[in-house]
């Protein structure tokens, strides 16, 4: 745990990982137990050997390489912590050492910022001036800090908290988020926003406003990049008049060039991270869907879909609170995936690894770990003893039920 804690602070905080996926396998070989794989993990290996095997096909290799280390690190990052958390207490630890990482990056951000426009805003929203860290890539700093804020509302969920540790969140969250005005990102700032909103639609309704996001999000990742909804993205990008570019900063001139490079190997792509190395715009297609169709194809868009679908179902089902954390995953992250490059990053597969375990903390059996996902308590997502089962009845209100009742009366 201390290792595997260890490297989720490093996830955000350092920008030299190479060093991560021996330490994860480390911790794996320290847990003294043999993993049990379940759906997620196999479809996350699965998706990492399709990754491996663009190498027989790809249009540059060096790129593909780079590009196979960085799957490779996250397929393990999400093994590893489905193995070796088997607790809500090892979840806390491990979640909040992500966020003391977010907290350093903060601030960095605050302290000794880059700079990015001209030399001062004119008000908190004007994004016409970025602060980012020197050496690190100022929009993977607010994803990031995105990613941070999720984390926070999935710690505010597990069980009964004190006051003080519930405080301690919320000011993270709001610490986080004035990171992310910082640095000017517009994806980050729509995340937490389209997140905010969810919140509040969903506390009446969580399976309906579930149901929306898992039929909304995927549609909207496929046809947005196709050229569904052009008209609208370019009325939201004029809002912000000083970085208004008419074509979402490129990203309309490089998403039919993606588009058109899948078509030429649509099932298979042209390898792992290849089309960044061979787009006429020297950038990469920022869209996820369009990003895994050029790079791996149809069978990777399809893989890559079925590991997201295997990590949020099961939460969803796990209850109403359970419904509202998987449709806020999904809703928070869609600015990020339409518009960025999310796909490889460690920042992104923690908060999915830790989000995939909420029914297993939650099961009757407290060792139910390894992807195996049980029945979860009647109320709440998370159990509130650590991953033990209350001993008190379905409303968890410290009275026995009435079958304990009956039993108590006739032995009297």
């Amino acid at each position: 745990m201390a290792i595997l804690s260890g490297v989720a602070f490093l996830v955000c905080w350092s920008v030299d990982q190479t060093y991560l996926a021996p330490a994860l396998l480390v911790a794996v070989a320290l847990s003294g137990r043999c993993p049990r794989p379940g759906l997620l993990d196999v479809l996350a290996l699965l998706l990492g050997v399709w990754v491996v095997a663009s190498l027989g096909w790809t249009v540059d290799t060096a790129a593909t390489r780079s590009s196979v280390y960085l799957y490779g690190t996250c397929v393990l990052l999400l093994v590893t912590v489905r193995h070796v958390v088997t607790t809500i207490r090892d979840l806390l630890a491990v979640g909040g050492s992500f966020l003391a990482g977010c907290l350093v990056r903060t601030y960095e951000l605050i302290r000794d910022p880059s700079i990015g426009g001209d030399l001062g805003r004119a008000g908190a929203f004007d994004l016409s001036v970025r602060y980012g860290i020197e050496g690190f890539n100022i929009n993977l700093t607010a994803y990031t800090m995105v990613a941070g804020v999720l984390l926070a509302v999935l710690l505010g969920t597990v069980g009964e908290l004190p006051r003080a540790a519930r405080l301690v969140l919320y000011a993270i969250v709001a610490l986080l988020g004035y990171a992310v005005l910082l640095s000017g990102t517009r994806g980050a700032l729509a995340a937490l926003l389209l997140g905010a909103a969810y919140l509040l639609c969903s506390r009446a309704t969580p399976r309906a406003c579930w149901l929306v996001a898992a039929v909304a999000v995927p549609a909207v990742l496929l046809l947005v990049p196709l050229g569904v909804g052009e008209a609208t993205l370019l009325r939201l990008d004029g809002l912000v008049a000083d970085r208004a570019t008419g074509d979402l900063a490129g990203r309309m001139l490089v998403w039919p060039e993606a588009v058109a490079t899948w078509e030429q190997s649509p099932l298979a792509g042209i390898g792992a991270g290849a089309f960044m190395a061979v787009s006429s715009w020297g950038i990469g297609a920022h869209s996820l869907v369009l990003t895994l169709g050029a790079d791996l194809g149809l069978v990777g868009v399809l893989c890559y879909a079925a590991v997201l679908a295997a990590a949020v179902r099961p939460v969803e089902r796990a209850s109403r609170q359970g419904a509202r954390l998987a449709g806020l995953l999904l809703v928070t992250f869609l600015p990020i995936w339409l518009t960025g490059h999310w796909e490889d990053a460690l920042a992104a597969w923690l908060p999915l690894a830790l989000f995939s375990l909420v029914p297993a903390l939650s099961a009757d059996r407290p060792q139910g770990i390894g992807g195996r996902h049980h029945r979860s308590g009647p109320d709440g997502v998370l159990s509130r003893r650590g991953g033990r089962r209350s001993m008190v009845g379905p409303g968890r209100t410290g009275e026995p039920t009435p079958q304990v009742d009956v039993l108590t009366q006739h032995a009297l």
